[in-house]
């Protein structure tokens, strides 16, 4: 090796949420940082929503009248569950393609 050394420097530090949030370039996206918490939020939504779907269900079963409904509803639950959870799912993927999109771009412009 020949020539003087560069000298590591570290890399820039990424803001963090309050600083992202404060960012009035828009330099930092927020949306891929809270996209986690909201996924997580969105499960356990869908969860107990699908539960509470079940337990109707098996509650409107022990009725003499209207049992096959509370059939329907105990067996249709965990469908339910999986299709409600799926399109969550697109929709956060299809956000944060998106949005790492935007940040490959943000690369680019660096380089250049």
């Amino acid at each position: 090796m020949t020539g003087p050394q560069q000298t590591w420097t570290p890399p820039p530090r990424q803001k963090g949420l309050i600083g992202g949030l404060l960012d009035a370039n828009f330099d930092t996206l927020v949306t891929p940082k809270l996209i986690k918490f909201w996924y997580v939020l969105a499960i356990v939504l869908i969860s107990l929503q699908c539960l509470a779907f079940l337990l109707l269900g098996v509650k409107i079963a022990t009725w003499d009248d209207f049992w096959g409904w509370g059939v329907i509803m105990a067996v249709s639950s965990p469908l339910v569950w999986l299709f409600e959870l799926l399109m969550v799912r697109i929709l956060m993927e299809a956000v944060m393609v998106r949005f790492k999109g935007v940040e490959y771009l943000h690369v680019i412009k660096d380089k250049i």
